[in-house]
């Protein structure tokens, strides 16, 4: 027997009106924790096969910009809403 869920489900219907400024809040900590792991296994591989500080910064550089990258469009759709629901 098979049931059938009525549309849109009530997670999805809360998740896309939420409030873009908390959304963007939750985008911006969800990247910083994600830099944190990024670290976290960098720190590992040095510690295990000897690498340099100054590469293992030097790669954390571009895991930020990588990271910067991959939220950039997201970011810059919930700024837009954010202003246009209070503009200055």
């Amino acid at each position: 027997m098979l049931v059938q869920l009525p549309l849109p489900a009530s997670w999805a219907w809360v998740a896309s009106h939420r409030d873009p400024q908390d959304r963007l809040t939750h985008l911006r900590a969800d990247t910083l924790e994600a830099k944190a792991k990024i670290r976290g296994v960098l720190d590992e591989l040095a510690e295990r096969h000897g690498l340099s500080a100054k590469d293992i910064d030097d790669a954390m550089g571009y895991a930020d910009d990588m990271l910067s990258y991959a939220v950039y469009s997201v970011e810059r759709i919930l700024e837009h809403e954010i202003e246009e629901r209070d503009p200055v």
